[in-house]
């Protein structure tokens, strides 16, 4: 009886193996793919971007044309995941290049926003390592100094994930800060720093952090860490460089105001990623799934990467990305309020 039971059961397994529809196979040849670019030309997002999808193109079926829709930075960010999610029709022929802002649970919650980034479908993703803070060597002592000027936070938006450790830094470590946002993008940003007009930024890049450090125009504070079993790591290229939720840690700060912290930091874990739009065939996700992990194991597209981002890169799958921003969207509404309440106190703007 138990060889029959056991006979049945296999015949069954293989019978729907065989009835399972296979993939089809995709070709791209002589086709045009568009890229909807979440952020202005030329910034850390749109070359991260454009380097993987000219290693992408070397392994796509069909080696597809690759044309650039930029929607700039800012409230852009969530026009392009708007644009993606409900205009875009999921024939394998358009995907979004972005960063972690339409990922930003606070950023969810506004009327404006009209897609769920859960039902996006990842290719896959880069990380540089986690975001390092630093500020200008001749604001830094005005940092801590209540009765100085302020000290002058530059950003595209108060949204990005790097923002929460000047918020919390204010909250926790009395840093003395006012928020200049509205830069259209990294390059604007690296020129104010050098030029004075703000005192404080942060990136994930190190070729930008460590050329303007090289050029002695700022000192580095302050970096995200990486969490790992034993607690927080620091990025390899920045060993010496604190890590804020250590820094947290020993100002004793409680629950929920780490919950608050991680809901807005949680993001950069994301980093610049490629999605296709909702309900794309799954053959075309494959295809691009596998080209994407070809592209960034290639010696060569690792070579120009690191040298051009960072040593610390590594990559992400989309089915890593997947179940990352399932974790990110679902954070716990009273951390979201807890970083709410920060932001309004301190006069962040969002957008």
């Amino acid at each position: 009886m138990t060889r029959i039971l056991s006979g049945t059961i296999l015949a069954f397994a293989l019978s729907a193996l065989a009835a399972a529809p296979a993939l089809a196979d995709v070709s791209l040849d002589g086709k045009t793919v568009r890229v909807i670019v979440a952020s202005n030309a030329g910034g850390g997002t749109d070359l991260a971007g454009r380097l993987i999808n000219r290693f992408m193109k070397k392994y796509l079926p069909g080696s597809p044309r690759f044309v650039y829709q930029y929607m700039g930075a800012g409230g852009g960010k969530i026009k392009a995941a708007n644009y993606l999610a409900n205009r875009i029709k999921p024939d394998g022929l358009t995907l979004m290049n972005t960063d972690s802002s339409p990922l930003q649970p606070h950023i969810l919650r506004r009327k404006v926003v009209k897609y769920d980034p859960r039902k996006f479908i990842p290719i896959g993703g880069v990380h540089r390592g986690g975001s390092v803070l630093f500020v200008r060597k001749d604001a830094h002592k005005r940092l801590a100094d209540k009765n100085a000027a302020k000290v002058n936070v530059g950003g595209t938006s108060g949204a990005r994930a790097w923002q929460a450790m000047n918020v919390w830094g204010a909250e926790f470590l009395g840093w003395n800060l006012k928020w200049i946002v509205g830069y259209p993008g990294t390059g604007a940003l690296v020129k104010a720093i050098s030029q004075g007009e703000i005192d404080i930024l942060g990136t994930q890049n190190a070729y930008i952090i460590n050329e303007l450090k090289e050029a002695g125009v700022i000192d580095l504070i302050a970096q995200e860490g990486t969490r790992d079993a034993e607690g927080y790591s620091p990025r390899s290229s920045f060993k010496d460089v604190a890590i804020f939720p250590e820094l947290m840690a020993e100002k004793n700060v409680g629950k929920l105001a780490m919950a608050g912290y991680e809901s807005w930091m949680g993001p950069s874990t994301v980093d610049k990623w490629l999605t296709l739009p909702p309900k794309t065939p799954p053959e075309y996700v494959k295809a691009y799934r596998d080209a994407f992990q070809k592209a960034v194991n290639d010696p060569e597209f690792l070579k120009i990467a690191r040298k051009q981002f960072s040593i610390d890169l590594t990559s992400m799958t989309g089915k890593t990305l997947e179940k990352r921003i399932v974790q990110i969207v679902d954070a716990p509404k009273e951390a979201l309020d807890y970083a709410s309440k920060l932001r309004k106190k301190y006069d962040v703007p969002e957008r």
